[in-house]
Order: structure tokens, then C-alpha cells, then sequence
């Protein structure tokens, strides 16, 4: 995948469609690329990565098998259950000390994702071959700038 939307980001910058140095460019196109890719990412995680045979291997000590069942079941592959319980407390103690709950929710303004939802009210919708199309629709029709 990461040709195949490097291939058409190449396209639109090179058609001066996409200036990387223009925020408002930027942001649109992060409102289509970062809920496709992840989608995108979540799929192969789910029904290609977690679900693949890893054969045996010669002088090693994992497991070959299915990572989701390896997963799921260590005893029978004779592992053990070496995770531990996170209560909510300490999930909230580690996010004061890190910092995170000081960083913004989202990655656009609320303003910006507004113009950009009316114009693309489901923009998990769209498919990878059909983002390019999407991105040059919000640029002609937002009236907005970062």
C-alpha cells in the first residue's frame, strides 16, 4: 500500500494539486489519509498479520503457528500467560505523568474538521483507490484555510 499512495500523492504534488508547505493542504489531506490508512492498517492486522502461519524455524525457541491462536491459547504451545492486570488508576497515574492528556484530542481544528465533515460527512467511507478524488473535491469546495 505505501507505493500505491505514495505513487498518488506524488500525482497530486506533482500536478500542483498538493503543496506540502501549504498548511490547509496538509489538513485536508490528513482528514482523508489518517482514518484510511489506519483503516487500512487495522485490516491487515486483523485478517492478514494476526491470522498467518508462521512455520517452524530451525534454532529457535517461538512458536510456529497462528499468531492469534498462539496468542489466545500460550498453554498449547507451551507458553504462559505473562501479562498483568491494569487497574484504572494506574492507567490514569501513567497518562498525568506522560503528558498525553495534555495533547489535543484531534489533530484538526474543530472549526476546520466542521467544513470538512459537511463536505465529506463520512469520509470513513472512502476506499483507497477513490481518496485522491475525495482530496481534490474538499480543495475546490472548503472555504476554509489553516
Amino acid at each position: 500500500m505505501e507505493k500505491f499512495f505514495k505513487t498518488q500523492l506524488c500525482w497530486l504534488k506533482d500536478q500542483c494539486h498538493y503543496d506540502p508547505h501549504n498548511n490547509t493542504d496538509r489538513m485536508l489531506l490528513a482528514f482523508i489519509m489518517v482514518p484510511l490508512i489506519q483503516k487500512e492498517l487495522d485490516i491487515f492486522r486483523e485478517k492478514v498479520w494476526n491470522t498467518h502461519r508462521i512455520r517452524a524455524q530451525k534454532d529457535t525457541l517461538l512458536p510456529d503457528g497462528v499468531p492469534e491462536h498462539i496468542y489466545n491459547f500460550p498453554e498449547q504451545y507451551n507458553l504462559e500467560e505473562c501479562g498483568f492486570a491494569v487497574t484504572e488508576e494506574q492507567l490514569q497515574e501513567a497518562a498525568t505523568e506522560s503528558g498525553v492528556l495534555q495533547v489535543p484530542d484531534d489533530f484538526l481544528t474543530e472549526e476546520f474538521r466542521a467544513e470538512c465533515e459537511r463536505l465529506i460527512p463520512d469520509n470513513d467511507t472512502i476506499k483507497p483507490d477513490e481518496w485522491t478524488n475525495a482530496y481534490l473535491y474538499l480543495k475546490e469546495k472548503c472555504t476554509l484555510s489553516m
